[in-house]
């Protein structure tokens, strides 16, 4: 049975990923922020750190604290948003806790706040 916590990560991935469409960086990594008054109904068109960045800050809205986690999955980086030991993810169809993710290769975890450091995560 699905916890409080657990049925807001759902209601919110389901709110991204709906409108989620994926779509290279034509230049590179250019991490863009959803705009101010962005609420999961607006298309979205980028890649994963696009729709990590649309999940946190919803995430943000209902007070879920959560931290943006960089992996290389098929030697390819990627990024995802990691809430309680939930983990939101483009590449999934649902949210998922970490421990499910066996294939992905956890390497760097941001903080909690916007601009707090970054740390690399051993083992």
């Amino acid at each position: 049975m699905a916890t409080g916590l657990e049925k807001k990560l759902r209601k919110i991935f389901k709110r991204v990923n709906k409108n989620f469409v994926f779509a290279r960086d034509p230049h590179g990594e250019n991490w863009q922020m959803p705009p101010l008054d962005y609420d999961g109904k607006q298309r979205i068109e980028d890649d994963c750190d696009g729709f990590c960045l649309a999940c946190r800050k919803l995430l943000r809205e209902v007070g879920i604290p959560s931290r943006l986690v960089y992996c290389e999955i098929e030697r390819r980086g990627h990024l995802v948003v990691e809430a309680q030991g939930w983990i939101l993810d483009n590449l999934q169809d649902k949210v998922v806790a970490n421990t499910m993710l066996r294939n992905y290769r956890w390497l760097r975890i941001s903080g909690y706040e916007a601009g707090d450091p970054w740390h690399e995560i051993v083992g």
